[in-house]
């Protein structure tokens, strides 16, 4: 006997239906050919991709200038890419664009030629960081302000915030003529932007273009929680974008360095937390509680694997493994 939902008098719950999608960053494979890292895209049950533009990466699958300015060679590219089923949903530039002096000056072009890609390429998504500026404006280094004692680190964000505006709403009317519809921040330390309260407020003051990349896998090292950043984010509209990265803390070293100051490749041993394959620092039940979260507030974009594993034999087991762990976690 079939039961018809129309026979109760009480709402019955909707099937999702736009779930996330299982996708790849593509820079975890750096020395393998473009094409041959779709074949394994392909294998892995990857639906869509998020491609390195510059910045901080050498960009190993993607040429810049050639796609700027060549039609055949962007079409080329794009057909590599949709002949295997798969989506160019994103291209990513984590660059410092704001950054002092001669270290960074590439980076602010590399943003911008980001944004005029995209158009190009027909992509509406750009995942990006805020970057961060020096302390002041005579300053050739970096300064993360993480306390406001002494009282004169206010002075510095001032400064840094005033920076930060100026060019992201430059940046933003560009992206906006270019077509793109979110730029996504990563949550990454050393940058303006790496918590909820900062990308609301350069959201507020630049417009809700900007969003947040949530990136688990920082947030647990710098030690908030992004399952309640998820759920506040989404209140808001502001995730735009979601990376597929777990960090494993080893408390008896972080009780004793509360911030991460060994060297960043250093021996994972020595180290207060490590990147790992997603689902090797926190269990399924985290995971699923994470994407479920997710849904709940209507977040409908990929799920993009960014794998760095210093104990895996190598990227691309750990990103074959993150793979198959996300597509039992996955709400899809």
């Amino acid at each position: 006997m079939s039961i018809d939902p129309k026979d109760f008098d009480m709402p019955v719950a909707s099937f999702n239906p736009n779930p996330m999608k299982l996708g790849l960053f593509t820079d975890g494979l750096p020395d393998m050919p473009f094409e041959q890292v779709l074949d394994e895209a392909v294998k892995m049950g990857i639906q869509v991709l998020e491609i390195a533009t510059g910045g901080y990466s050498c960009a190993p699958h993607l040429d810049m200038e050639k796609l700027l300015h060549s039609a055949q060679a962007r079409k080329e590219f794009m057909q590599a890419i949709e002949s295997r089923g798969l989506e160019l949903y994103a291209l990513n530039c984590s660059a410092n664009a704001i950054g002092p002096g001669e270290r960074w000056a590439s980076h602010a072009p590399d943003v911008m030629n980001t944004f005029r890609l995209a158009e190009l390429l027909g992509v509406k998504h750009v995942v990006a960081q805020s970057g961060l500026p020096a302390g002041a404006p005579n300053d050739t280094t970096l300064n993360w302000v993480t306390h406001t004692f002494p009282p004169e680190m206010m002075d510095v964000l001032k400064y840094q915030w005033g920076v930060a505006i100026d060019f992201w709403s430059k940046a933003a009317d560009l992206a906006k003529s270019c077509g793109v519809e979110t730029i996504a921040l990563e949550n990454h330390p050393m940058n303006l932007v790496y918590n909820v309260p900062t990308v609301l407020k350069l959201r507020e003051a630049v417009g809700d273009i900007i969003g947040l990349n949530l990136d688990p896998s920082h947030v647990f090292f710098m030690g908030g929680d992004p399952l309640a950043m998820a759920r506040e984010l989404c209140k808001q509209k502001a995730v735009y974008h979601v990376h597929g990265k777990d960090s494993r803390i080893n408390p008896h070293i972080k009780g004793l360095d509360c911030y991460e100051q060994g060297i960043y490749n250093g021996p994972a041993i020595t180290r207060s937390w490590n990147y790992v394959a997603v689902g090797y620092g926190h269990d399924a039940l985290w995971w699923k509680t994470f994407f479920a979260t997710l849904a709940e507030g209507d977040y409908h974009g990929p799920v993009s694997i960014e794998v760095e594993d210093p104990l895996m034999p190598n990227n691309l087991i750990a990103i074959q493994k993150s793979a198959a762990f996300l597509k039992e976690t996955m709400l899809s």
